[in-house]
């Protein structure tokens, strides 16, 4: 469509919608302000759940932006410990007579 055409329209739709609201009966016409007031009481609510979401959604993740940024990656002790544990050379002969140690343990609760 050009701007003329276009124009041209819109203009006629608005005329034709200006005829159509002068015919409207007076019940027909008190239902629509009803409805149209109950749409626009009904608006600030819903707009005020949503920036009330909005707000809790940017606090939670900017507490959890806060939280992964400025808390110390600490690693587990027992990792370590089990670290230094299998790094020492001792520690492979436990592992060759392992079949040893379950029989002694097996023996030992029975005792």
């Amino acid at each position: 469509m050009t701007d003329d055409t276009e124009s041209r329209f819109i203009a006629a739709a608005k005329a034709e919608l200006e005829r159509s609201a002068q015919q409207l009966d007076e019940q027909a016409s008190a239902r629509l302000r009803a409805a149209r007031w109950r749409a626009l009481e009904a608006r600030p609510r819903r707009v005020a759940w949503l920036a009330a979401g909005g707000l809790a959604t940017a606090a939670l993740t900017a507490t959890v932006v806060a939280f992964l940024l400025f808390t110390p990656a600490v690693p587990p002790v027992a990792g370590f410990e089990q670290f230094d544990l299998l790094s020492e050379n001792d520690s492979l002969e436990l592992y060759r007579e392992l079949e040893f140690y379950r029989w002694l343990a097996e023996n030992t609760d029975a005792a």
